[in-house]
């Protein structure tokens, strides 16, 4: 038996002096290069794909602290409106009380507070309303406000075709012995604010206007004239 394992010995003595005819071993390669094990990439993908998420959410958040700043800056303040003269030439009933007959001129005066934003008008129509019933609409053109000004908006409102309910008309029966009829006038705008050369998103700033206009055929209500109104406009949100 011991002369068995000295004879194994030496045969792995005399195996390991044998010279070794393979493709040469790089410096410093760890045993088994050699063979074909293959190591995964110095770095990891996951690793990677993390910090570009990082880098992209500090970027997204750097540019949401910028633009707040820029908003609170740049802040529009709404605009700020007012009937200045409204005049009725004609407002009647006919055929029973059911059509309206009517002659509506409004002035609106618009004025833009705003030190750095002019107001484009890429949209802009007016609606008369008595009785909460729509029978008058003006589709008016497009224009530029210039930043800190006032521009005037006249539209007049003629027709003879709609038709009124037995509310409308009733309440047009009382307001014909008071001597003034409460008509609402509504501006629906689209607008974008332009700050140098650069357009903000679309805003609707609707106006809202409730007036009180002399009845024609009363001389008493003609005599004390229109009041100037000051009507309400939505803010830019």
């Amino acid at each position: 038996m011991a002369m068995a394992a000295s004879h194994n010995h030496e045969h792995k003595i005399d195996h390991l002096d044998q010279p070794y005819y393979g493709p040469p071993i790089p410096p410093g390669a760890a045993p088994g290069a050699a063979a074909g094990v293959h190591r995964p990439p110095p770095r990891d993908t996951y690793a990677l794909l993390c910090r570009a998420f990082r880098a992209l959410t500090l970027v997204l958040i750097a540019l949401g602290v910028v633009a707040l700043v820029l908003w609170l800056v740049y802040q529009p303040s709404s605009l700020k409106a007012y009937v200045d003269s409204a005049q009725l030439t004609r407002f009647d009933l006919a055929d029973n009380g059911t059509r309206l007959r009517y002659d509506l001129t409004v002035g609106v005066s618009v004025g833009n507070p705003n030190r750095k934003q002019a107001v484009l008008y890429r949209r802009l129509e007016a609606v008369a309303l008595y009785g909460s019933e729509r029978f008058g609409y003006a589709d008016l053109p497009r224009m530029r406000q210039p930043r800190k000004s006032t521009v005037e908006i006249r539209t007049s409102f003629r027709g003879r075709e709609a038709i009124v309910s037995g509310a409308a008309a009733a309440l047009f029966r009382r307001e014909k012995e008071e001597g003034f009829f409460g008509i609402s006038v509504k501006l629906h705008a689209r607008v974008r604010l332009k700050v140098i050369v650069v357009n903000s998103v679309e805003y609707r700033p609707d106006v809202d206007c409730y007036i009180r206009v002399p009845d024609p055929s009363n001389a008493t209500a003609v005599a004390q004239g229109f009041a100037p109104t000051q009507c309400h406009v939505d803010d830019f949100s």
